[in-house]
C-alpha cells in the first residue's frame, strides 16, 4: 500500500489511529503550539492556579492525587506530558478554573525552561530524581539540573512542594525564593507520614501537618505511593482546601492502570501490576511492597529493566538478589541479562528451578504463567513499559488479546486503550503503525 493509502486506513479503519500514529507530525507543530498555549495562559487563565509535577518517578500518581485534593474539574487532558501534548493539555484548563494540575516530562536537555515559560506554574511539586532518561542525563546532577528549571521559574509568591527525601529534590529548595515545603517519611519534613501499613488492597497512615495529625486511607499499595499522597495533602494545604475533605477525596482514588494496580482475578489469585514503567528503583520499591502483601505464594513476571544505570549485569545480580528474598518463583521475559539475575538468585539460596527464562518471546511468558499459576497466588508483574506486560494481565483477566509485537513505542495510556489490542493483522503493515512497533 501507498503511504496515502495507509493514511486513509489509519483514519477510516484504526480507531483514533491519526491521534495516536500521527503524532511525529503532530509534535512538529510543537514550537507554535508552545507559543499559542504560553498566549493563552497569560491572557485567560491569569487567575487560575497551575500545579506542575516533575520529577523521575510517581509523576502520574502524583498529578491525579493533586488532581484529587484539590478539586479540579475534569478536563480529559492527554495522559501524554511533553511536547504538543502538554500545550494541548494547557489548552484544555478553562478560564476560570480555580485550579489545574500539570505533569510535565522531559525527552532531553533544553526543554524543561520552555515548558516553565509557557505554564507560569503557581505550584510545583517534585516527586524525585532518579535513573530514568540516564541515557540523555548522565549523572543524576544532570537529571536535576534539568528539571529544577522548573521550579526556578516560580514567583516570589509560588510554593515550591519538594520530596524532602531526596536528598536531590531537597537541594532544589536553595534554588528558589518562593516558599518551600518539603514531604516525606523522614520526621524533618514539614508534612510527613507516620504508622504506614498495608491494609487490604491498600495503605493507611498517618500524616503530620501543622502539628495536627490525621489519618488516611488510600487504595494505593505500598510505601512508595505515600509520597504523592502527602505531596497532595501539602498541596491542599497551601491552598486553603478544608483537609477532611481533601483527605477524603484522596481515599477514593483508584491506582492509575499499570501502576501498583491489585487485581483479584475469581479463583483468589491477585495480580499486583506495576507494568507501566521499569526503571531500576520502582523494580526494588515493587519487590519490598511484594514482600509486604500476605500471600500463599509469590510469583514475580519480571521484563528488561529501562535504561540499567551503570553496568547492566551488575544490576540484574542485584535484582535477583532482592528478588530472592521476596518471591517463590521467577518468570524473566527479557534478553541475556537474565541469566545474570538468575545466577545471583541461585547463589542467595533459591531453587535455580524456580528461576524460568522466556526469552523474548511475550507468548512463551505466557504461557509459563498460564502453567506455573496456583489460586491463592499474588503475581507482580513488572518489566519496560515497550515490553507492554499489561497484555499479560489481560490474558490473566481472560480478556481477548491478538497483539504479539516485540516492541512498543505507541503512545497510549495502556493497552487496554490501544487499537492495535486486537487489531487485524493488515492495521501493523500501515506504514504509520509500523513507525511505533517491532514486529
Amino acid at each position: 500500500m501507498s503511504k496515502t493509502a495507509d493514511l486513509i486506513q489509519l483514519f477510516r479503519e484504526i480507531p483514533g489511529g491519526r491521534r495516536i500514529f500521527l503524532r511525529r507530525e503532530y509534535d512538529r507543530l510543537g514550537s507554535s503550539y508552545r507559543k499559542l498555549s504560553e498566549l493563552y495562559r497569560q491572557l485567560f487563565l491569569h487567575r487560575t492556579r497551575i500545579a506542575v509535577v516533575v520529577g523521575s518517578l510517581g509523576k502520574t500518581t502524583a498529578k491525579r492525587a493533586l488532581h484529587a485534593a484539590l478539586n479540579c474539574p475534569d478536563r480529559n487532558f492527554s495522559h501524554s506530558n511533553y511536547g504538543s501534548s502538554l500545550a494541548g493539555n494547557l489548552l484544555c484548563v478553562r478560564r476560570g478554573d480555580r485550579h489545574a494540575v500539570l505533569e510535565v516530562g522531559i525527552s532531553g536537555p533544553g526543554t524543561m525552561a520552555n515548558y516553565a515559560r509557557m505554564i507560569r506554574p503557581d505550584l510545583v511539586v517534585v516527586t524525585s530524581i532518579k535513573s530514568e532518561h540516564n541515557r540523555s542525563f548522565p549523572t543524576l546532577f544532570d537529571t536535576r539540573a534539568e528539571k529544577v528549571k522548573m521550579v526556578r521559574a516560580l514567583p516570589k509568591e509560588g510554593i515550591a512542594i519538594l520530596n524532602g527525601d531526596d536528598p536531590h529534590v531537597r537541594w532544589m529548595a536553595t534554588q528558589t525564593e518562593a516558599r518551600v515545603i518539603t514531604f516525606g517519611l523522614n520526621r524533618d519534613n514539614d508534612v510527613h507520614a507516620e504508622n504506614i501499613a498495608i491494609e487490604g488492597a491498600g495503605t493507611a497512615f498517618n500524616v503530620q501537618v501543622d502539628g495536627a495529625t490525621h489519618r488516611v486511607y488510600s487504595r494505593l499499595v505500598g510505601d512508595h505511593m505515600v509520597y504523592p499522597l502527602l505531596a497532595a495533602v501539602a498541596a491542599a494545604q497551601v491552598e486553603q482546601i478544608k483537609l477532611h475533605e481533601a483527605i477524603a477525596r484522596l481515599a477514593q482514588l483508584p491506582p492509575e492502570i499499570s501502576r501498583m494496580e491489585l487485581i483479584p482475578l475469581p479463583d483468589g489469585t491477585r495480580i499486583l501490576d506495576d507494568s507501566s514503567k521499569g526503571v531500576v528503583e520502582s523494580m526494588h520499591a515493587a519487590f519490598e511492597t511484594l514482600s509486604r502483601i500476605p500471600a500463599k505464594r509469590k510469583i514475580v513476571v519480571l521484563g528488561n529493566v529501562m535504561e540499567p544505570p551503570g553496568k547492566p549485569r551488575d544490576v540484574y545480580r542485584e535484582l535477583g538478589l532482592r528478588l530472592a528474598r521476596c518471591a517463590e518463583l521467577i518468570i524473566c521475559i527479557g534478553g541475556d541479562n537474565m541469566k545474570s539475575l538468575r545466577a545471583a538468585a541461585s547463589q542467595a539460596g533459591m531453587d535455580r528451578s524456580a528461576i524460568r527464562l522466556a526469552g523474548s518471546e511475550l507468548q512463551a511468558g505466557m504461557d509459563l504463567v498460564r502453567e506455573a499459576l496456583q489460586p491463592g497466588d499474588l503475581v507482580l508483574v513488572k518489566g519496560d513499559n515497550t515490553q507492554r506486560l499489561r497484555r499479560i494481565v489481560l490474558e490473566l483477566q481472560r480478556k481477548k488479546v491478538s497483539c504479539h509485537v516485540r516492541h512498543c513505542n505507541v503512545k497510549v495510556r495502556s493497552c487496554d486503550e490501544c487499537p492495535l489490542l486486537n487489531a487485524p493483522e493488515a492495521h501493523f503493515k500501515n506504514y504509520f503503525v509500523k513507525r511505533y512497533v517491532e514486529l
